[in-house]
This record gives C-alpha cells, sequence and structure tokens, in this order.
C-alpha cells in the first residue's frame, strides 16, 4: 500500500500543492491512501505528534516532520529556494528517507550538494486546466478597481507574492519605474498577499497595491484584469503562482533561475540575473544564497510586451497550451507513482 501524506491547508504554497497532487493521485490510483497531516486546519509543530501507516508513504513537508512517521519505507518530498539548507534537513532526510522526491532539478543539485546521500527523484509540480484556462484579454477590459470599476482599464502588469525580499516585488516595482516613469495608460498592480505594519504607500498614480490573501475566484479575477504577469523572485523551489498566470494566456516574465526556470522556455520569459547575494529569510541564520533579479532586464522585457501587445499575448496562449498539455497535476501525480515503484532500499 502507498500513502500520501501532507498538510491539506488550501491558503498555503505547500498545502494547496499537497491537495492537487492527492486529487490527482485519487483520479489515477485509488489504492493509495491519504493521509491530511493538518491539525485543525493548521500546521502545528512536530512535538508530541506522530503518524504510523502500514506501507510505504509519500510525505509532502518539510524534513522535520520526517522523524514523526513510522511506515515501510519513507519518500520524502520537499524542496528549497536558496543553495543552503536549513540546520538539520540534511541529517533528518539522510536518516529517515529511503529516496526524497524534489519539484525540478535545480532543487536536485541544491540538496545533493548539500549532503544528501539517498536517491532523488523528480516530481514537478503542475496546474489545474480545470481552474485556470485561457483568457482573451483586450484594451477594453474594465478596470477591477473598486474606485474605478466601469472604466477601461491601462495596460496592466501584475505581480503578486507574500512582502518579503525574495519574492522580488522591489524588483518589479524598479523595474516598472525605470520603463514607464508616470505614463498613465500603463500600470502596475502589487498584491501582497500579506500586509505588514506600517507598510508604505505608493505616492506614483500608476502604481497599485492590493494587499490580502485570494480565494481562487478572486485570483482569476486578478488574472483577468491584468496582460502580463511579473515575477522576478530571488528564489523559488517551484513557482505556482506565475505558471497558473501562464495557464491562462497572460505573458509572463519571470527569473531564470531555481524552480521558476525549470521548463521556463515553454511557459514564460526569462529575466536574466546579474549574481548572487545572501539569502535573508528572517528565521533561519545561514541558507546561502540566491539569485538577483536584472532591474534593467525586467523593465526590457516590460517595455517589449507593451510595445508588442498582440506578439506577446500570442507567446501567452502558446504558453497555456502547453502548461495545459504538458504540466499538469496528473504529470505530479504520475512522477510520485513512478518513484514509488522504484521501490525503497
Amino acid at each position: 500500500m502507498l500513502n500520501f501524506m501532507g498538510f491539506h491547508i488550501p491558503q498555503d504554497g505547500y498545502g494547496h500543492g499537497t491537495m492537487q497532487i492527492a486529487q490527482a493521485l485519487r483520479r489515477i490510483d485509488s489504492g493509495v491512501e491519504i493521509i491530511d497531516m493538518a491539525q485543525d486546519g493548521t500546521w502545528g509543530t512536530p512535538e508530541n505528534r506522530a503518524w504510523e501507516v502500514a506501507g510505504a508513504a509519500v510525505a509532502l513537508c518539510l524534513p522535520e516532520w520526517y522523524g514523526n512517521i513510522r511506515c515501510e519505507g519513507l519518500i520524502g518530498y520537499t524542496m528549497f529556494e536558496a543553495t543552503k539548507l536549513p540546520a538539520g534537513w540534511t541529517e533528518a532526510i539522510n536518516r529517515y528517507c529511503e529516496r526524497l522526491l524534489v519539484p525540478c532539478q535545480w532543487n536536485r543539485e541544491v540538496f545533493r550538494d548539500n549532503g544528501v546521500e539517498c536517491p532523488i527523484d523528480l516530481a514537478p509540480w503542475g496546474i489545474s486546466p480545470d481552474e485556470f484556462w485561457p483568457i482573451e484579454r483586450n484594451d477594453l477590459t474594465p478596470d477591477p478597481s473598486p474606485t474605478r470599476r466601469g472604466e477601461m482599464r491601462p495596460y496592466t502588469f501584475l505581480w503578486s507574492g507574500t512582502p518579503d525580499l525574495r519574492k522580488g516585488w522591489d524588483v518589479a516595482y524598479r523595474a516598472f519605474c525605470a520603463a514607464f516613469g508616470r505614463r498613465e495608460d500603463v500600470q502596475l498592480i502589487l498584491n501582497f498577499r500579506e500586509a505588514l505594519p506600517g507598510w508604505p504607500r505608493f505616492a506614483d498614480r500608476n502604481v497599485r497595491a492590493v494587499i490580502g490573501k485570494v480565494d481562487l475566484y478572486k485570483w482569476r479575477g486578478m488574472l483577468a484584469g491584468a496582460d502580463v504577469f511579473v515575477f522576478p523572485s530571488r528564489g523559488e523551489g517551484w513557482g505556482l503562482p506565475p505558471r497558473e498566470a501562464a495557464a491562462t494566456g497572460m505573458p509572463t516574465l519571470a527569473t531564470n533561475y531555481g524552480g521558476l526556470a525549470e521548463e521556463i522556455e515553454q511557459w514564460g520569459m526569462p529575466i536574466e540575473i546579474e549574481g548572487m547575494s545572501r539569502a535573508e529569510y528572517g528565521w533561519w541564520d545561514d541558507i546561502g544564497e540566491w539569485a538577483e533579479p536584472s532591474v534593467e532586464h525586467t523593465a526590457a522585457l516590460m517595455r517589449w510586451c507593451f510595445e508588442h501587445q498582440d506578439e506577446a499575448r500570442a507567446m501567452g496562449m502558446r504558453a497555456a497550451a502547453w502548461l495545459r498539455e504538458c504540466a499538469t497535476w496528473e504529470r505530479t501525480a504520475e512522477s510520485v507513482l513512478h518513484a514509488a515503484s522504484e521501490g525503497v532500499r
């Protein structure tokens, strides 16, 4: 018997992916046992929690949880966004896991370079065509802003993520200002999925901040109300939001590094990096480095999309077709099942 374990928390990236993979596994193999590790809809902490399951298990979670799982062969499934793993991760994987799954080749190299000894297999994440489908956009789309509803909107760039340095909102903002200044026929929407105390207001008339997490319905509406998704992240283990944006036919700019670089030639427009810098999360002391996306190249790509709107739209639609055909959650589930079929030591 194979068990697939993870935290079913829809508003969390890990949790959303876990739920999507679980649903795909059910469609492909009804014999897989799905186990929700969440406690009252939250992560909880590893202390005083344990699972004992019959058969092998694939656990999609942080490695700190692996020691709490008793099974007949554990396959870990995780990812990271910088070049050095947090303290204890390598030791936990080497002690408890027979195999490891990661979503991209870059993560395979990072985990191997950090001393992981077990076999490392790829299980790329996917998109759901039933949730994200191609949308025909044009300049007559009404502006979704509550204060401007009913007006015809300017050409719109969208960024969405948590308001930390890693997600690159600052690069998107600086690139937009460099590319367009204060012209009013173009705008940038920054969707900060969390608020910070004392968060600054933007004086730019063509820059708008939207603060708060969005559910699937609002997220699709936000994507429908924009023309280009820009995501100059400094580090991603995978990068789901830009791929979801691309699945709607939206031209998508993303950093050509880490998980975002995986298959980017098929679904996105790669942003060059200028080099590497110290990765600063805030809760881990030393996690190595992450990339510094080029502000200049991001600005150049934004200008190109604005000046070549028909070509950009066509690129977006080709990307959406490829994602729908080649990069769904069924592919992820099949990769998980293949790794499990390889057996454990």
